[in-house]
This record gives structure tokens, C-alpha cells and sequence, in this order.
């Protein structure tokens, strides 16, 4: 078993804690995907992985144009699948777990063995139970534009059913890993979709404890037992710290969000936590790193890259 993440250098202060964490809990090797190029100020080899491969050594057959065409978040989850390739083609590890950078976890990830009975893929449901009807952030039909699963964590155990997987989402992320949600494309998240009908190996974990965050507070609250953070009462495995206000005035950067830390005090706790962790990495030393030497897009090109392929798809006609 091993698990890794993917960023640029700028989010490696979140992907140490990531790291950190993985190590405390489960003892498994933990390796970096560096989706940037290699920065002179930094020492990789004094950072805490096990291993940091760059995007240059996943023989993505289209690499060139991936720079030049996806910006930062669409090129971080494109190399996704070709990540999961390398590491079951590089290591002899059956069970590969993919991490945001931004999470923390909790628990031991050995604990989640059982869901690996007739399975082969591993997914997070982003919500369990419905949400309030109440017009504020986050409704269901985020999840409607976004995807039903959050592809921040992703487990895959080798054999058939992954490589069969991993040749159809490849393919896809070539050229339709983008951001255009009118169109029905939202990264590598929405394609999941499919996943468990086109990939009948698909198991949809359905813990509270495996990637809480905050679009799923309005059925997890979060409690600190005997120095453990837990939720409902039940072990907290690993949470996902997406749209983190590192000030901590607000849960998530996002204005009209449901809850605030005053409602919550429990995650007050674990957030101050986790912005503590942070900063024991010295996050100032990163922030200011350019993405790619500013060679490449950190926002999205104009005229957007969905544009760029009707144009091209046209062109053929």
C-alpha cells in the first residue's frame, strides 16, 4: 500500500502536513507528485515524502501541450491517471491511495481494508444525506455541476478492472480535463460519474469520517475525545480542507456559507490544528513561487480552453 499527491510548489507546506499525517497513522510511503518544475530554492530531497517525481517521468504522450493549455487546476488533475499508471508499473504496492494536498488524515488508512472486498476502485460521495433547502451554499446542485463523488481522494487496487480504468480516464484527460461547467466538464471529478456503471468494481465508501469537508457539515459534526478528533462518534479517517480560510474568520472562503465556527466549535479546533501544522512547514517560504517559472497558465487562458478544442474540432470539417 502507498499513497501519494500531486501540486506545484507553492502548496507543498499543505502536502508536508498531508504527508506528516499519513506517516503518523498508517506508516505507509508517501510520494509527491510535482506538478511544477523543479524550484532552485528548494531542497526536495530534505522534504517529507519517500519519493518526488515530476510530471516529466510519467510518459504523458501529450505533455507538451497540456502545459500550454491546461491551467493549474485542470494540468494538476490531468496527470492524475498517468500517476496512478507510474506507480503501479514503478512499485509493487496492490493498493495505491491518491490525496489532495490539502488534507490532513487521522486515522490508519489499514482500517480501511474491508472496502476493498470485491473491489477495486475506492470513491467519497461528497454528501450522504440530503441538504437543507434553504438557498444557501452549498446546495445539491453543486454536486449536480461538480460531480457526486469528490476525486480528492481516490483509491485503486491493482489488477483488470484498474488498468481497463485508467486507459479510459487517460484518455480523457488528454485533451477534456477543463473547467466548463455549461459544457458538462469539470476536471477529472465529473467524468467519475461513470465510473461505478462503466466499472462495476466500484465501491462507494460510505463513512462520515472519509473526507469530511465543507460541503458535508450539515450531517458530520466534529468532536475532540481524549486528544482524537472524531465524528458522530465515529473515528475521523481524514478530512478535506478545500477552501481554507487560513485566518480562520470563516469556515470557507465562500460568503454565503451555511455555517459559521461559532455554530461549530468542534471544527474550530481541528481547523486551528491543521493552519498550525501549516505553518511548522514555513508556508511563506512557497507562496510566492511562480507555477512553471511563469512559462504557463496558473489562470485560465483566453479564449478558454473549451473554445480552443471547438475551434480545433471544427477545423477538421
Amino acid at each position: 500500500m502507498i499513497a501519494f499527491t500531486i501540486c506545484a510548489n507553492n502548496y507543498i507546506p499543505k502536502a508536508q502536513v498531508l504527508a506528516s499525517s499519513i506517516r503518523n497513522t498508517s506508516s505507509i510511503p508517501v510520494y509527491l507528485v510535482l506538478a511544477d518544475s523543479l524550484n532552485d530554492t528548494i531542497d526536495y530531497s530534505l522534504l517529507n515524502f519517500d519519493g518526488v517525481i515530476t510530471v516529466e517521468e510519467l510518459g504523458i504522450p501529450n505533455l507538451q501541450w497540456m502545459k500550454e493549455n491546461y491551467h493549474v487546476v485542470e494540468f494538476s488533475t490531468a496527470v492524475k491517471s498517468f500517476a496512478f499508471t507510474y506507480f503501479f508499473e514503478k512499485t509493487s504496492a496492490d493498493h495505491v491511495f491518491f490525496f489532495d494536498p490539502d488534507i490532513k488524515v487521522y486515522s490508519p488508512l489499514q482500517d480501511l481494508a474491508a472496502y476493498w472486498d470485491h473491489a477495486s476502485v475506492l470513491l467519497t460521495p461528497h454528501i450522504l444525506t440530503p441538504i437543507p433547502f434553504d438557498n444557501k451554499f452549498p446546495g445539491e446542485n453543486l454536486f449536480l455541476n461538480h460531480g457526486i463523488y469528490n476525486l480528492g481522494f481516490l483509491g485503486l487496487k491493482r489488477g483488470d478492472v484498474t488498468n481497463t480504468l485508467l486507459a479510459w480516464w487517460s484518455a480523457r484527460m488528454k485533451e477534456n480535463c477543463i473547467i466548463s461547467l455549461a459544457h458538462g466538464f469539470f476536471v477529472d471529478q465529473l467524468w467519475f460519474n461513470l465510473a461505478p456503471s462503466l466499472f462495476g468494481d466500484a465501491k462507494v465508501i460510505e463513512q462520515p469520517g472519509c473526507n469530511m469537508a465543507y460541503w458535508n457539515l450539515h450531517e458530520r459534526d466534529v468532536t475532540l475525545s481524549d486528544g482524537q478528533f472524531r465524528v458522530n462518534n465515529q473515528p475521523l479517517y481524514f478530512y478535506h480542507f478545500s477552501g481554507l480560510d487560513t485566518s480562520l474568520t470563516h469556515i470557507c472562503t465562500t460568503t454565503d456559507y451555511r455555517y459559521t465556527f461559532h455554530e461549530k466549535p468542534g471544527l474550530k479546533l481541528l481547523y486551528q490544528d491543521y493552519v498550525d501544522n501549516i505553518n511548522q512547514f514555513t508556508p511563506g517560504l512557497f507562496s510566492n513561487i511562480k507555477y512553471f517559472d511563469g512559462k504557463y497558465p496558473i489562470l485560465p487562458p483566453t479564449p478558454s480552453l473549451f473554445q480552443r478544442l471547438v475551434k480545433k474540432i471544427r477545423a477538421r470539417f
